[in-house]
């Protein structure tokens, strides 16, 4: 498998601060970034834990997407459910509505994850900043030539906590986070004093997301600031982030330029908000216009 995503997938109810709600939608970190990925890819896989409920819940998403189900471990009888309350300032709150213990007991394990360091060239991790966590996979990656992405869990993403996320980040590829919580991570509220901090811990790419306003691409010497579509039909706004995310993995495994990297994240962000929850298919005509339109904006430059 050329792309692996480790983190879960979830079913989410989604509540907007309007007082509309959607129902068992297809959530979760995991499935988003696999849907950014599989815009640009068709060889990538989900490694999750999930309910024995799982396949009848997804089951049929998976087959007409044509997406493997090989690294999915039924670890309980319910998959994790997800409740998304929006407010009116854009913030969310997530509750797991079978408890935390549940929602943890489900997640992927570094062991669960080894055989994939020795034939990805790309694994996405979402995941906080545990360190008995971090401490195996990065043994399993010391002797693999896959490219990892961390996108950093917003409950590891507090200030006292930046030595220890720092010491991870640099033995990885790509550091994905989003601007409010660089914020809250280093302690600093300036874009340019937030740019100039994630240079100086010498990561190949920092991916900072800034939702509406697009991303930074931050490396050591050089750094490149990459606004989102001006005309976007904004339906649904969960897992733009993620999604992004794994386009980015791709576009940096393919050595696609900075630039580049970032308008395959906004791509795929921008397939992934179109409507509530994943799309139904990701289709090879989809696939087909997202390379057409990355050719034409190269053209353009």
């Amino acid at each position: 498998m050329k792309y692996v995503i480790a983190s879960v997938s979830v079913t989410d109810e989604i509540r907007f601060a309007g007082g509309n709600h959607v129902e068992k939608v297809a959530g979760g970190a995991g499935i988003y970034a696999l849907c950014g990925m599989k815009l640009w890819d068709d060889d990538v896989l989900i490694a999750t834990g999930v309910g024995s409920d799982y396949e009848g819940i997804y089951g049929d998403w998976y087959r007409r997407n044509q997406l493997s189900m090989e690294g999915l471990i039924v670890k309980h009888e319910r998959t994790p459910y997800t409740i998304i309350q929006y407010f009116e300032d854009g913030e969310r709150e997530e509750t797991p509505k079978y408890g935390l213990d549940h929602f943890q007991k489900i997640e992927i394990q570094p062991e669960e994850l080894k055989p994939y360091f020795g034939e990805a060239e790309g694994i996405y991790i979402f995941k906080n900043s545990n360190p008995d966590f971090w401490r195996e996979i990065l043994e399993y990656k010391m002797g693999s030539s896959a490219k990892v992405m961390w996108e950093i869990a917003n409950d590891a993403t507090y200030l006292s906590n930046k030595a220890a996320v720092k010491e991870i980040a640099s033995h990885l590829d790509i550091f994905s986070i989003n601007l409010t919580e660089s914020k809250a991570l280093l302690g600093l509220e300036k874009l340019e004093e937030i740019i100039e901090e994630y240079q100086s811990w010498n990561i190949p790419l920092v991916f900072l997301r800034r939702g509406a306003q697009g991303s930074v691409m931050i490396t050591p010497k050089e750094y490149v600031i990459v606004p989102t579509e001006k005309k976007a039909d904004i339906v649904d706004p969960t897992g733009g982030g993620n999604s992004s995310s794994g386009a980015v993995l791709c576009g940096f495994c393919e050595k696609q330029s900075l630039e580049a990297c970032a308008e395959m994240g906004n791509l795929s962000a921008l397939m992934c908000l179109s409507q509530y929850g994943v799309p139904a298919v990701i289709s090879r005509q989809m696939q087909q216009e997202a390379r057409r339109r990355m050719e034409e904006r190269k053209d353009v430059k």
